[in-house]
């Protein structure tokens, strides 16, 4: 995952501020750190963390989306710069691999610079020359990258997703997240998708009343266009801004969620995939998973549940069994076809062994593959503790009847127990206490629940809360209310 912003004071980021965001990224099931060359390079603190905590480091020299030249005094200063810092940091046992720069080389190829160059130097000789050479005298156990995205060799197409590392910013800028199923990459060293901080982040930073989509500040060119289009035909358009903040976060976590499921059910054609972004600077609408305050948005609990060892996802007719641990994942695959009410319409016990380190892929049978009422039957399947639930349809054509459950907070040592029982389908249920606290954080998020079901949510905060307001609406959502009429 790349972490943080150049823009960052370096004096505001202290050895604490360091190890929470690296237990929330460890917390996320991440087990890699890309320092991005837009950035800079990190404190002692930064790697001894990573060090301690079994991270790894992927490192880029500070090169990013620009031409440089080549010629004096620049030179001189880039190889000092390098050789101090390959120095510095050759001893971490986080340091994985060396990286020249980012989207230098696919810029010169891709983006229009060679004609506005003219012939001048661009940044060649540093990531195929002299930044390796360093690398082989001060670091020579260690691979050297000359960028990323990158092919392999200088003279083929940088971004090709059949080689090496590669990019995808079609996504968030153009395309449908379903794009994501058309790539076959071997390595995504960069991609992401937009949604807005939490609540009391953005209502912290913005003095608006009442507050509206833009209050808060945009990262990305036509971006409030850009997470509207997103929406597409997977969630109904907002209304007001508490459904735009809802649906945004959503959305992102969902993107994401679909690229990484995607790319992880390649292994081992696919072996590895680096979000933009785990942590952002400013209390802004970004790519973040953990916003400008340090608050976890949605998109946090969707990458734990991405990224976790042992993994259920539905793609093109089959479920895909990802384990990526050092154990056999045996037993019985349970998949039932269901109505919106609970009730079992179909349902197929296949008895599954998925190989340590392995994706299984297993055909859905017909009785589950395709509902006889798309809008009125959801997907489940479980094994081993491990469960997921899908729909046949996009959201906004699933015909859900209204969100019914009860629900009651109870006070903990450590703030509140909310226990959400469903007496109807409840559609990505969430609670954000933020609302009430700003210091208050909840262990999950979106979960969907079948009439019956129930949900425990640990409310972690110092303040006493009006235990009824963690129980409706602004605070507790699900999807139900954004359809029903």
């Amino acid at each position: 995952m790349s972490t943080g912003s150049p823009t960052t004071a370096s004096s505001r980021v202290t050895g604490e501020r360091l190890a929470e965001r690296f237990a929330q990224a460890t917390a996320a099931g991440v087990n890699l750190l890309r320092v991005w060359g837009g950035g800079l390079y990190e404190s002692e603190d930064f790697y001894r963390l990573a060090d301690e905590l079994g991270l790894l480091v992927w490192q880029d020299f500070p090169f990013a989306c620009a031409a440089y030249p080549e010629e004096e005094p620049l030179r001189s200063e880039v190889e000092a710069e390098a050789r101090q810092h390959v120095a510095r940091l050759a001893a971490h046992p986080s340091l994985v691999v060396w990286c020249g720069n980012n989207e230098n080389l696919e810029g010169h190829a891709d983006w229009g610079w060679q004609e506005k160059l003219a012939g001048r130097s661009w940044g060649a000789g540093f990531y195929h020359d002299l930044l390796p050479s360093i690398v082989a005298e001060l670091d020579p156990t260690r691979p050297y990258w000359p960028g990323s995205p990158y092919s392999g060799a200088p003279g083929l197409p940088p971004n090709d997703p059949s080689r090496g590392t590669i990019h995808i910013w079609d996504v968030w800028n153009r395309e449908d997240y379903r794009r994501y199923a058309a790539y076959r990459p071997r390595f995504v060293a960069e991609f992401g998708f937009q949604g807005p901080p939490a609540y009391a982040t953005l209502r912290r930073a913005s003095s608006d009343e009442p507050l509206t989509p833009d209050s808060s500040h945009q990262k990305a060119i036509d971006g409030q266009a850009k997470l509207l289009r997103g929406l597409g035909d997977h969630l109904p358009r907002p209304e007001t801004f508490d459904d735009w903040h809802y649906l945004t976060q959503l959305n992102q976590a969902r993107a994401m969620a679909f690229g990484i499921e995607r790319f992880r059910a390649l292994m081992p054609h696919c072996m590895g995939t680096i979000v933009w972004q785990l942590n952002d600077c400013w209390p802004v609408t970004s790519w973040s998973a953990v916003d400008g305050d340090g608050r976890r948005k949605p998109l946090w609990y969707a990458l734990r549940r991405a990224y976790a060892d042992r993994l259920i996802t539905v793609q093109d007719g089959e479920a895909a069994l990802v384990n990526d641990t050092g154990e056999p994942w045996t037993g019985e695959l349970r998949l039932e076809r269901r109505g919106l009410d609970g009730r079992p319409l179909a349902k197929e016990v296949v008895a599954v062994h998925a190989a340590p380190r392995s994706v299984l892929r297993v055909a859905l049978p017909p009785s589950v593959a395709e509902p006889d009422d798309p809008a009125r039957e959801l997907l489940t399947a479980r094994l081993d503790g491990t469960g997921i639930v899908r729909c046949y349809a996009e959201d906004p054509a699933v015909a859900y009847p209204p969100a019914a459950y009860d629900a009651h907070a109870e006070r903990t040592p450590d703030g509140y127990r909310v226990t959400v029982t469903a007496s109807s389908v409840l559609r990505e249920l969430a609670l954000f206490p933020d609302r009430l606290d700003p210091a208050a954080s909840v262990d999950d998020q979106l979960v969907t629940l079948l009439p019956g079901e129930s949900a425990v949510f640990e409310v972690s905060t110092g303040r006493e809360l009006d235990p009824g307001a963690l129980t409706r609406f602004p605070v507790l959502r699900c999807l139900n209310e954004e359809v029903r009429s």
